[in-house]
């Protein structure tokens, strides 16, 4: 009897990719069978669609019927052409209202367009986003002014840990529901969507746009962001190095963290199911 199609959603920083940023050949290989057998992998991450793509093709995906998720949910792509499936963005009122706010606060803002990070102004934070993901960065006076499309997303940014990010959340709360999707993908990382727009959307999205049952949905994230798509997907798993938010609601939590082949045995429990 053939095996039912299924869709594994995984994230990538502290769930595919281990801390140094690297895919494991056992998680590879489990990705591989999984696809020789007709089963879907997604790439679903925060990073800009161009960070994700990179990682479809070190994986091999970047071939016809596989897709990715980038920006949270705000853009779902094809990896044999790298184009969009759909987009999403933010108004340019509150892009703009972001950038001010995060500037009054000093807290790093950044949005995106074309392929590339754009920032007012040149920041450590902005050197090691570039060297986190392996994007590329402009420094522009105004960024509201060379915007030409609704970018998917703003991130606002903390290295220091000093509690401002969550402040900032907790301040402009009120005034950006119905306007924006707040979210953390990171201690280090605020970010706004477009309102209703988080992993959990393009799952869901998704599945349907592939006639692929949600229970035949796995999802596997480690950070808050990842809350939404543990939610909609038919088996929601958590990683051990994941937040504690996260586990809670987790209908699996992993042995092994992310540097020790998590996702492998992910795969092999709920998609090879060799467990």
């Amino acid at each position: 009897m053939k095996t039912a199609q299924k869709v594994l959603f995984t994230d990538l920083d502290g769930t595919l990719l281990d801390d140094e940023k690297q895919i494991s050949g056992e998680n590879r290989k489990c990705i591989e069978q999984a696809v020789a057998m007709g089963h879907k992998v997604v790439l679903s991450s925060g990073r800009a669609a161009q960070s994700v793509y990179k990682q479809v093709r070190k994986l091999g995906l970047d071939r016809q019927g596989c897709y990715a998720i980038a920006f949270n949910g705000a853009v779902v792509m094809q990896c044999d052409t790298g184009e969009p499936l759909y987009e999403l963005g933010l108004e340019p009122e509150l892009v703009r209202y972001l950038f001010r706010e995060a500037g009054k606060a000093g807290i790093h803002c950044q949005t995106y367009q074309d392929g590339y990070t754009l920032a007012e102004r040149q920041s450590e934070v902005l050197e090691y986003y570039d060297r986190s993901t392996q994007g590329v960065s402009k420094v522009v006076p105004d960024v509201c002014k060379i915007l030409t499309t609704r970018p998917p997303k703003v991130l606002l940014a903390d290295l220091a840990h000093s509690g401002k990010l969550e402040e900032f959340r907790k301040t402009h709360e009120e005034k950006l529901t119905g306007k924006a999707e707040a979210t953390f993908s990171c201690p280090e990382y605020l970010e706004y969507l477009p309102p209703g727009v988080n992993k959990g959307y393009a799952l869901v999205w998704l599945c349907d746009y592939l006639h692929i049952p949600r229970a035949n949905s796995v999802a596997a994230g480690d950070e808050a962001n990842d809350l939404s798509m543990i939610r909609a997907a038919g088996v929601g798993a958590a990683m051990v190095n994941g937040v504690e938010a996260l586990k809670a609601e987790a209908d699996y939590i992993t042995q092994a963290d992310n540097n020790h082949d998590g996702l492998a045995e992910i795969l092999r429990r709920f998609i090879l199911e060799e467990i």
